[in-house]
Order: C-alpha cells, then structure tokens, then sequence
C-alpha cells in the first residue's frame, strides 16, 4: 500500500506530500447549533479528519491549520455555515501547497455526513444517519456497528476494502462491497488510492 500511497502522491502533486514537521500552525474552535436529523457537507483538501457522534444538538469543530510557511497559515480559512437541517463546512489553503487541515467534529447522533477529501485520513464514529464518503488518497474507516444499514457500497480504484461482516470484497487492483439489509440508512464509500475499513458489525 505504501508503494500504492507514493506514486499517487506523485501523480497529485502539489496536494500531496509527505512531512510530519511544520514551522507554523494554528488551533481554533467553533460550535454552532444544529438539529439532529440533518446533513453535514464536509470540503477538505488535505489533511486528517475525524468525525464522532456527540450528545448534544450543536456541531463542534476543532482544526489546527499546519504549514511550513507563516503566511499560510494567516491565509487559510474555513467557511461554516448552517442553513436550517443542512450544514456546510470548506477549508480552504493557500494554492501555493504545504498547508494541511487535522480536522476533529463533533456531530449530533444522528447526522447524515457528505464528506469529500482528496488527501488523507477519514475516520468516522458512531454517527447514526446516511453516509456519502469519498477520498482520492488514504483510508477510511467507519465504525458501523450501532446501528443496521439498507445499503453498503464500498469500493476502491487501488486498496482493500475490508468488510468485517458485510459481505465478501471482489475485484483486483480495486475491490468491491455490496451489502444489502434489513437496516435504515445507506452507506456509500470510495477511495481512489488507499483503504476502506468498515468496523463493528
């Protein structure tokens, strides 16, 4: 996988590259209301994220901004905005590059989530609802335990895809899982470079 990871990178530069030391960064949080039952739009560059299940009706968010220049950390900046059910959230870095978002969200229990990356990692905890996930480079994990779904889709172009109880993956390169239930919500994930954990069934 890694030699998978590398010429992915390759290919995606200036969005992907490979450093755990930064010169500059920033913290910051932000919390605003928001209904349970909702949708959640998530826009990332690059850069790890996390998504958990909370308990209250609010989502929360905490990013630390990291680059190797100063000026790009002043000049990233996340638009958040809630408009009734629906919730977006966009990061947005200096198209110069060396700038990564490490994202943590905190979300009502039931929140359906519509997530798009291009480089990273994807975790995603406990959170009840509809589940449209995408990524070009890293992994995804889902902890899908809690609750049943109707639909499982999960694939990737380059990776694994590991089911834990969802059903057999097919496929070469790329794997593949269809999973049908009895559950309420649907699960849809893909990774172009990278792999998918589906974990708790």
């Amino acid at each position: 996988m890694l030699r998978q990871v590398v010429l992915a990178c390759q290919l995606l530069v200036p969005f992907c590259f490979a450093s755990d030391h930064w010169d500059y960064e920033e913290t910051h949080a932000d919390a605003r209301d928001f209904t349970a039952g909702g949708t959640l739009h998530v826009r990332l560059g690059v850069g790890d994220l996390r998504i958990r299940r909370g308990d209250s009706n609010k989502i929360h968010l905490r990013y630390t901004v990291k680059s190797r220049r100063e000026r790009n950390v002043k000049d990233a900046k996340v638009d958040f905005e809630v408009h009734g059910n629906d919730a977006r959230i966009e990061f947005h870095s200096p198209t110069s590059g060396n700038t990564q978002f490490d994202v943590e969200l905190e979300v009502p229990p039931n929140t359906s989530l519509d997530v798009h990356e291009k480089v990273g990692d994807m975790i995603v905890e406990n959170v009840e609802g509809d589940k449209d996930l995408s990524l070009s480079v890293g992994d995804i994990r889902v902890d899908a335990g809690h609750s049943g779904y109707r639909l499982v889709h999960a694939s990737t172009s380059i990776g694994d895809v590991n089911g834990n109880g969802y059903g057999e993956t097919s496929g070469w390169l790329g794997k593949t899982l269809k999973y049908h239930g009895e559950g309420k919500y649907e699960l849809r994930a893909h990774v172009s470079v990278g792999d998918i954990t589906l974990e708790g069934k």
